[in-house]
């Protein structure tokens, strides 16, 4: 195990030059210059992506680089082109909604240069495009936002969590009474988003189906269903997660047989499970505009954009959390006073130490701490590990996961206070295809 990590830490480090060297070249390239031609890019793929979110970035993006005149046209059906001018200078974005699949086959035959996924690529879908390079590698697979789903029910209603088995069940007409959950005898009114719309994709990506009880009510969006659920108490709707208060209830999620709240802390870092990643996906060989564009939208600056538009963005936040009766003796302890980070990281693969997401929070860790009012600040790192053959086995491995955190975290100037690991006291998964995210490490700071 030491000599896999000391080989990660290895190409990490390589990785970590290479953007340094990238991100200084762009720099040359992007600084206001002499008059060039009218440069384009082209990104196709998700709805939910092109629709909504890539927009807000590609304007604000256009803004912090000086230009001005931005017009946006849509030709036809799920395209928009953004244009905008800078001295004699022109600008002009193609964003093409047209599904997830379809943009990435655009990207294999070279019809667009960044893809926009509403999911990771599947195992397949990399190897058809094997000639692009290592697309699930931090370099190419661009976490971009994070979006989530919720049960909600009229804020009467007693009912404290559900498990999956039992949402679905719902969904799907089978549970049909509140009793059957252990709450007040009444009937079951379902609502769901109407179907062809950007709700009712996610409902049914995200909870892997796209069937309904034939009986439940439609709407266009989630603020119709969540003035559905406050009218009527004993109405359980799925509404796109909000920060916005309202006269309804988020229900936790139990997970692994404890409850997972549904707030921006644990959907942040991925454990509430009815949560999902967006991303850009792109070549090797990727043009200064291009790459520009994807660096803007990993960039603070971008996140905290999103998030003033409602989104859920990946910029750090810091949550102080009361003591988790769910938490181990020995962890409750060791963040006695700490407040919990909004990210968690997560391993890559042979190419990477952590996943696509983790790259980028290693980097947004560091900003963190160097504000002034962090500088004194000190972390502490909590391992979790995957089911091993023995306790001590998943102790051992939890502690070398913190470890090889801490390693890449003091090869950016930032040495926690307290690394230790809790082994598998607290998956969040059982299911064998999806240990992965059991193995990560919370990040807290005192």
């Amino acid at each position: 195990m030491e000599r896999h990590a000391a080989n990660l830490l290895q190409v990490y480090s390589v990785m970590i030059r290479q953007k340094l060297l990238s991100t200084f070249l762009l720099s040359l390239v992007i600084l206001p210059g002499p008059a060039v031609a009218q440069d384009t890019i082209r990104i196709n793929g998700s709805n939910t992506l092109g629709d909504r979110i890539v927009p807000v970035l590609v304007e604000g993006w256009m803004k912090k680089f000086g230009y001005g005149q931005v017009t946006i046209a849509r030709p036809k059906t799920g395209l928009k082109i953004v244009s905008a001018k800078r001295d004699t200078d022109s600008v002009e974005i193609e964003i093409l909604g047209k599904g997830s699949r379809p943009g990435f086959q655009d990207l294999v035959n070279g019809d667009t240069e960044i893809a926009m996924m509403s999911r990771p690529l599947s195992a397949k879908e990399i190897d058809d495009g094997w000639q692009l390079g290592n697309l699930n590698s931090p370099d190419q697979e661009h976490v971009i936002a994070l979006q989530a789903i919720t049960p909600i029910v009229h804020p009467g209603n007693q009912i404290a969590g559900l498990d999956l088995s039992q949402l679905t069940k719902i969904i799907s007409g089978e549970i049909t009474d509140w009793k059957q959950l252990g709450g007040k005898p009444g009937k079951i009114r379902l609502h769901m988003a109407r179907q062809g719309t950007g709700l009712a994709e996610m409902q049914a990506t995200i909870l892997n189906s796209s069937a309904a009880a034939p009986n439940s009510q439609r709407h266009r969006d989630s603020n119709e269903i969540r003035m559905a659920i406050a009218a009527d108490p004993n109405a359980i709707g799925i509404a796109e997660f909000s920060t916005s208060a309202g006269a309804f209830k988020a229900l936790p999620i139990r997970v692994a047989n404890r409850l997972v709240p549904a707030d921006q802390l644990h959907i942040k870092t991925e454990e509430y499970p009815l949560t999902r990643r967006l991303y850009f996906y792109t070549g090797q060989i990727v043009t200064a505009l291009g790459r520009g564009f994807v660096t803007y939208a990993e960039s603070e600056e971008a996140q905290r954009l999103l998030a003033s538009h409602g989104y859920l963005s990946l910029a750090p936040m810091l949550t102080p959390v009361t003591q988790d009766k769910n938490l181990p003796a020995e962890y409750k302890q060791w963040v006695d006073g700490a407040s919990r980070m909004s990210l968690s990281f997560r391993f890559g693969n042979a190419f990477s130490i952590f996943d696509s997401r983790g790259a980028q929070d290693l980097a947004r860790l560091k900003d963190f701490m160097q504000r002034p009012e962090n500088r004194n600040r000190k972390v502490i790192l909590i391992g979790h590990a995957d089911k091993q053959s023995s306790i001590y086995m998943a102790n051992s491995v939890s502690n070398e996961y913190a470890d090889l955190v801490a390693t890449s975290l003091m090869e950016i100037g930032i040495s926690p206070m307290r690394v230790r690991g809790v082994g598998y006291s607290l998956p969040l998964t059982f299911t064998n295809n999806a240990v992965y995210r059991n193995r990560r490490v919370d990040v807290w700071l005192r």
